[in-house]
């Protein structure tokens, strides 16, 4: 590969790579739409996947990214765009490094084979880009899994605060003070949607359904259903709630002892390594005296 030909590669690389950077710390158009929608959730639509951030013209759900990110990807602050533009900036960073490299150890006359050098500039960005996506996926699944864990406290403190005779909007406020000591950044959001409800206009139940379905929790939307009941025909739901809330700590036990298996799992294969290093160390001095009395 002639230094010509590796500046020119460098150049569009990193011509590539600022095109990109310039397009991911761009601000988000401003418009009144975008603006209503953040305030009072105008324009919501049921959602199947993860959210993309008001203003994104990527539809969630429409590429591989979205469906790989998951439904935490709004509360982990991680756009379809976002993360598109951060992967291609690292791949583009990792393609010029590596044709860089490729090409001063080509000047000082120690370049690798042509095959392992196409390798090389082939596989870097790959595994760059992948790199980003995979962050931003394990971001969006912790943000995920605290709004289940947020969701859990809130129907449980709401269900014992209905077996003390309190109102259900006594045993919410109750709930939400209780929790408040351990609270998530994905339970903060819950309890500001909560919270900022009434002075939207908007009704508790379908806050709590909206969070739900904007972010996959199903339990949410069942627990705006009881509300809903509750408010709009005066049904009793202590029932309702105590058995949601027993299902919840069945799910979230089950969750846990498959954790639990999974990390033996993982134990599995560095403890039968330690085994084997052990022995092989124990058994090393006995098998050279072995073959030294043997051999002489």
């Amino acid at each position: 590969m002639s230094p010509a030909l590796v500046g020119v590669v460098v150049a569009v690389l990193v011509a590539g790579a600022l095109g990109a950077l310039g397009r991911g710390v761009s601000a988000t158009p401003r418009s009144l739409a975008v603006a209503r929608a953040r305030l009072a959730g105008a324009g919501y639509a049921p959602r199947s996947g993860g959210a993309s951030h008001p203003g994104s013209s990527d539809p969630v759900g429409s590429s591989l990214v979205a469906r790989w990110l998951g439904d935490g990807a709004a509360l982990a602050d991680q756009s379809v765009e976002g993360v598109h533009g951060r992967a291609l900036v690292a791949a583009l960073v990792a393609g010029a490094a590596t044709v860089t490299a490729i090409g001063a150890l080509a000047t000082m006359g120690s370049a690798p084979p042509l095959l392992m050098s196409v390798a090389l500039v082939l596989a870097a960005p790959v595994m760059a880009g992948w790199t980003m996506v995979s962050d931003a996926r394990s971001k969006a699944r912790r943000a995920h899994a605290d709004l289940r864990r947020a969701t859990n406290d809130l129907v449980q403190l709401v269900s014992i605060g209905l077996t003390t005779d309190q109102s259900v909007e006594e045993a919410i406020a109750f709930a939400l003070d209780t929790s408040a000591a351990s609270r998530s950044a994905a339970g903060q959001h819950l309890y500001d949607e909560i919270t900022s409800a009434p002075l939207r206009g908007e009704p508790l139940w379908e806050a709590v359904d909206r969070v739900g379905r904007e972010h996959g929790v199903r339990e949410l939307c069942e627990f705006a259903h009881s509300l809903e009941r509750q408010a709009t025909h005066g049904v009793s739901i202590g029932a309702t709630v105590a058995a949601l809330a027993s299902g919840m700590r069945a799910r979230a036990l089950d969750h846990l002892e498959r954790e639990a298996d999974r990390a033996n799992a993982n134990l599995a294969g560095p403890t039968a390594g330690f085994v084997v290093a052990t022995l092989v160390f124990l058994a090393y001095p006995l098998a050279l005296r072995i073959s030294e009395a043997f051999g002489g």
